[in-house]
């Protein structure tokens, strides 16, 4: 089913009380198709109810919401046809496999026996778990697990994409992977709505980030580009690496085959003092320079 024109989700004054607690108040949102946006607040500012709402699993008290440009109040099966929604919880079956969770999921989604076994291949070499795809559920890590239930949110090809924190509880090599798999769905242009407590975890895939307190969504604020020095080092890149990351002002460090990039240095005087700096600590560079990260996107 195809979205229909105007914005992938639109929230008009969404109210939100539950049990004598007002959860949302007079939220108004709109994420433009294609766009990825950062819900971010503490335990308890809403972030969860919001998704629940764009997800029609919580009904509002007031407002209006549309998603796909269908009445989501009004329409909600068509809606949940659009959407794929991770939870905080996925619920997973400990001794079902990935490859069983996705031929499940599928088949629940409509997909006759050659949609399910090609989007079920499809989706474990997407989050990458096509080694694992015949081990239970009760063996794969926290970020394994979180790739699993992205991976089953996404077996219907949704245009629109709801996660609740996605990588909270995750390690840093999981962080990476999940985030890299966020990274590819925008190059497909899915459209990205993100709940998190921390803007740091999602800030490399967001086009916007949109601070929620007590129920309340604060003005939206663009992603900011960032400038990432690059080199590219003659030999083993790991000294390079591992001195980048002890040194004062140097952030985000990355290595990719013999290039490294990081962030940090704001001047050009400071970047090539790094570089100066990594030479006399023998360390030996083909190549150096800067180049620009969009707002949102991944290192080049």
């Amino acid at each position: 089913m195809s979205a229909a024109a105007g914005p992938a989700i639109e929230l008009r004054g969404v109210t939100v009380r539950q049990g004598g607690r007002t959860l949302l108040e007079a939220v108004d949102l709109t994420l433009e198709t294609g766009r990825t946006c950062a819900v971010v607040g503490s335990n308890g500012s809403g972030k969860s109810a919001l998704l629940r709402v764009v997800a029609t699993l919580c009904r509002p008290s007031a407002g209006s919401v549309r998603v796909g440009g269908f009445d989501a109040l009004a329409r909600p099966d068509q809606v949940r046809r659009l959407i794929g929604y991770v939870p905080d919880e996925a619920g997973l079956a400990e001794r079902l496999t990935p490859r069983e969770h996705l031929g499940m999921v599928a088949a629940q989604h409509g997909l006759g026996r050659a949609d399910r076994r090609a989007a079920t291949e499809s989706m474990l070499e997407l989050v990458d778990l096509v080694a694992h795809d015949g081990r239970y559920v009760a063996t794969l890590s926290r970020g394994q697990r979180r790739r699993l239930a992205l991976a089953m949110a996404l077996v219907h090809d949704p245009p629109i994409i709801l996660l609740d924190e996605p990588v909270a509880g995750v390690d840093d090599v999981g962080r990476g992977e999940l985030l890299s798999v966020l990274v590819e769905l925008r190059s497909m242009e899915k459209t990205l709505l993100i709940a998190s407590q921390s803007q740091a975890d999602v800030a490399d895939v967001c086009d916007v980030v949109a601070p929620l307190s007590a129920g309340h969504l604060l003005p939206l604020t663009k992603q900011e580009a960032a400038v990432l020095t690059w080199l590219e080092v003659l030999g083993d890149p790991d000294p390079a690496v591992r001195a980048l990351r002890e040194r004062p002002g140097v952030e985000d460090v990355r290595q990719d085959g013999s290039f490294v990039t990081f962030q940090g240095p704001s001047s050009a005087e400071e970047r090539s003092q790094v570089a100066e700096w990594l030479v006399a600590h023998a360390v030996h560079l083909s190549g150096f320079g800067t180049t620009t990260l969009p707002a949102g996107g991944d290192h080049p």
